[in-house]
């Protein structure tokens, strides 16, 4: 049985019931969408669990929106930012092609903590995922508005204090666990 929170539920009756329609904006492409989804789904969850459903949509609507305007091409691309290195035991191998490499990103240096943080990146409740999933869906899709008033960035408010990074940007949103800005 699919359990979901009531506000994804919500959405979800609202898109079938046609009081909510797509973004005529909406982000289209001949991508692999179930990568670019499921990219968008773990952004979502490691982000904003916990915190609450509008929480997902608005971290998600960044996400698009740093592909629609930026160099980037994929959401996956977005997601996995950062530098990373190569593993310890594949540099040692002169023998291997660059496919058969292997690297990892550097720890504290990504856009998104979670990406390389050091911890697992499992999903292990299952409800927060099935939100998650929902949420992505509904942005990736061009369902509803932008919460976010077109932010590229964000950071949790109640867990750190402003960074020096945002000192100088406009804040376009601030929700329940997320300041939003550009």
């Amino acid at each position: 049985m699919i359990e979901v929170t009531l506000p994804a539920l919500t959405f979800l009756t609202q898109i079938v019931l046609g009081l909510v329609t797509t973004n005529p904006l909406m982000h289209s492409s001949t991508l692999d969408t179930h990568e670019e989804l499921y990219c968008l789904s773990l952004n979502a969850y490691h982000e904003a669990r916990g915190v609450d459903f509008d929480e997902m949509l608005a971290v998600s609507q960044v996400v698009m929106n740093r592909v629609d305007r930026s160099s980037y091409s994929t959401v996956c691309e977005v997601v996995t930012e950062g530098p990373i290195r190569e593993s310890w035991r594949t540099r040692q191998d002169d023998t291997l092609d660059d496919e058969e490499r292997v690297y990892f990103p550097i720890r504290h240096r990504c856009q998104f903590s979670w990406y390389c943080d050091g911890r697992s990146d499992a999903v292990r409740n299952l409800t927060g995922w099935e939100d998650a999933v929902i949420a992505a869906y509904l942005v990736y899709n061009g369902y509803g508005e932008d919460r976010v008033d077109g932010a590229l960035y964000y950071y949790a408010h109640k867990r750190i204090a402003m960074p020096k990074w945002a000192k100088t940007m406009t804040v376009t949103a601030i929700l329940n666990g997320h300041t939003y800005l550009k």
